[in-house]
């Protein structure tokens, strides 16, 4: 599920990923949101109970524009572009050794060094649906069993 739209996205970041890439940046975007809340009962909640309230939509919004950037900065850090003229771009060179012909290349700004890109990108919606509640007023984050999924007897 897309939690926001390219026009969110241009909005807020005014470029960077095209309008295609986006949306394939903006699925997996969902996908990551989708795991950060989703409790040990299975329950999805942006997908079951997405926020009505104006503050919490505009922060899963944000949320998932946030997550596109990230991913779309990590995928520009980690490709290349062979240039007709024979030069390469997209990726910065730190340094160069000629002994053993080394070459280092710097890892995405955002991304503190040691961390993971998948916990990096975890932790951004963690942060930014922390204290966000479903249409139901359940906190987005709550990993415990949804209330109403009880049966009858527990």
């Amino acid at each position: 599920m897309m939690y926001a739209s390219y026009e969110d996205y241009t909005a807020l970041y005014g470029g960077g990923a095209t309008e295609a890439e986006f949306e394939r940046l903006a699925w997996e975007a969902g996908r990551i949101m989708d795991a950060a809340t989703t409790g040990v009962d299975g329950v999805r909640k942006l997908a079951a109970a997405m926020p009505e309230d104006a503050y919490g939509a505009k922060a899963v919004r944000r949320c998932c524009c946030a997550l596109v950037r990230r991913l779309w900065t990590a995928e520009q850090a980690e490709s290349y572009v062979n240039r007709p003229d024979g030069t390469v771009a997209g990726r910065v060179v730190t340094a160069v050794s000629a002994g053993a012909e080394s070459v280092t290349f710097a890892k995405p700004a955002d991304t503190p060094a040691g961390e993971s890109r998948e916990r990096m990108l975890r932790r951004t919606a963690e942060e930014l649906l922390a204290g966000i509640g479903d249409k139901n007023g359940v906190p987005l984050l709550y990993m415990g069993i949804y209330p109403g999924c009880l049966t009858e007897g527990e």
